[in-house]
């Protein structure tokens, strides 16, 4: 297995964190930062999922003046819809055409995990993108406003606090009945934590990777 190693897409430019494991299972995760993180933080998530063949984590678009990044130009809110995402999935599209191209990476396996904005990004992005991920996972996200018929049949973790102070559990709950009418698939759990994920959820998640990755799609 290789050590992570930082890269630069060529279109626009986007810097991300990306360790190979050619060697590994099918899956390959693309880790999308919450408000003010940046390419490094959400590694610490690494020892939870299954051998990965890439594991990636692009840098947001967006300096904040207090340090870190985000994804959205404007505040990235729970208001915020699917097009103020816009920018970011198109930053995100050029990491992934770029492992596609240099690293030879199967989109029909690729699962996005994102924490709070960056899982609102990761919604964004299957909304609008032109290729099915394998799998999103929302760890005390939300869904952005936008159409959400193309999560139809999608398998979806969400993780959240119901002590979460940024992301209220009342909104969790109501995207989740959101993407559920949509036809999506969702496994959800639910801790009694604050904006983070919760050793229960961690241990879900970690259960549910294992059994997605035991599993073709379809």
């Amino acid at each position: 297995m290789s050590e992570p190693v930082l890269r630069t897409a060529p279109a626009g430019g986007v810097l991300f964190r990306i360790k190979s494991n050619p060697t590994a299972g099918d899956l390959s995760v693309l880790m999308l930062h919450g408000w003010s993180g940046d390419e490094n933080v959400m590694w610490v998530l690494e020892t939870v999922l299954p051998q990965t063949r890439l594991l990636v984590a692009p840098r947001g678009l967006y300096p904040i003046k207090s340090g870190g990044f985000q994804w959205s130009a404007g505040s990235g809110s729970l208001e915020s819809s699917f097009a103020d995402f816009r920018a970011g999935a198109d930053a995100v599209d050029a990491v992934i055409d770029d492992l596609v191209q240099r690293d030879q990476l199967d989109l029909e396996q690729l699962v996005l995990m994102g924490f709070s904005q960056g899982a609102a990004l990761s919604f964004a992005i299957a909304g609008m993108a032109d290729f099915r991920p394998r799998a999103l996972i929302c760890l005390a996200g939300f869904v952005p406003k936008g159409e959400t018929d193309k999560l139809s049949g999608i398998p979806v973790f969400w993780g959240h606090g119901n002590r979460d102070e940024l992301v209220p559990i009342e909104r969790a709950r109501r995207d989740l009945e959101r993407l559920q009418a949509s036809g999506a698939d969702v496994t959800y759990c639910e801790a009694d934590v604050g904006h983070r994920l919760g050793i229960e959820c961690t241990r879900g998640l970690k259960r549910w990777l294992e059994q997605l990755d035991d599993v073709k799609p379809g």
